[in-house]
């Protein structure tokens, strides 16, 4: 299977965000997918996850072992940049808020 996220459209804080990751990890039919910009059935064994945070761009690709550990630990922890915790939403002035 292979997915490809874009965290840039929901404005949950990071906690939410690997615990909603983590219920599809765990359960990838039955979850609703706030940030899922594709879902396909490609036939390979490995989950692919293209996911972008930000600016960031990474893919990662997982067997049934690494998907449980990321359900478990989160996605940030994989990656090799500072995921915030929280984040602006697109065109919002910070000043006025």
């Amino acid at each position: 299977m292979r997915v490809k996220l874009n965290r840039n459209l929901c404005d949950a804080h990071l906690a939410f965000c690997e615990r909603c990751l983590g219920q599809f990890l765990k359960y990838p039919m039955g979850y609703e997918r706030r940030c899922f910009e594709e879902l396909v059935d490609d036939g390979q064994d490995l989950l692919t996850i293209e996911l972008q945070s930000g600016d960031h761009n990474i893919v990662l690709e997982l067997d049934g072992n690494q998907r449980r550990l990321l359900a478990g630990e989160g996605w940030a922890y994989f990656v090799d940049f500072a995921v915030p915790m929280y984040r602006e939403k697109q065109g919002r002035d910070v000043k006025s808020a």
